[in-house]
């Protein structure tokens, strides 16, 4: 397995770093990780059920799902917000996340892996830097992972919210909808 620094160094054309979660400056990744963390309560991660989309459905353009098979192990996108569409630039949804590779050269490894680690850790987990191999227009970003789990043991799902901000300011980028909504079910 990938240590933090390969998988951030195989990015090649993306600066990632990983961020302390009290130091998440954007109001979005710090609510969601507010809202996992009530819902999660004394146990290890939250159940998926546990998570309501009315509840954080302003953020619902920015928010992706992962879902973790095992035997064999995969990881694959189960939701995708529209935010996150137009940053790829092509919709994800039910793919593996290695298929990225296709359009998005190494970036479909690099996200396995991390994603990979994120099961392993089970935690929640930010991250913050650029992104310019994907759009260069937008690429600042802050983003935090949440696992999400059934049986209160085993990663079953990771939820990611990115907010992407204009490369001259701090300034959030333009959402692609007026009302975010998500693409397709849960």
């Amino acid at each position: 397995m990938a240590t933090k620094e390969e998988m951030i160094k195989a990015a090649r054309a993306t600066t990632t770093r990983f961020i302390r979660l009290s130091e998440l400056e954007d109001p979005m990744t710090k609510f969601m990780l507010n809202y996992w963390t009530e819902k999660k309560g004394d146990r290890l991660m939250p159940a998926p059920a546990d998570m309501n989309l009315g509840e954080f459905a302003r953020h619902a353009s920015k928010i992706f799902v992962v879902q973790v098979d095992r035997d064999p192990f995969d990881l694959s996108f189960r939701l995708v917000g529209e935010d996150v569409i137009s940053n790829f630039g092509f919709n994800p949804k039910g793919r593996t996340l290695l298929s990225l590779n296709t359009e998005l050269p190494g970036l479909g490894t690099l996200l396995h892996e991390f994603f990979t680690w994120m099961v392993s850790e089970r935690r929640a987990v930010g991250t913050g830097g650029t992104q310019d191999m994907v759009d260069k227009s937008y690429n600042n970003y802050e983003a935090i992972y949440l696992p999400l789990s059934q049986d209160g043991e085993q990663v079953d799902r990771i939820l990611a919210a990115t907010v992407y901000y204009s490369n001259s300011a701090r300034e959030e980028r333009p959402t692609t909808a007026a009302q975010p909504r998500f693409l397709s079910g849960a």
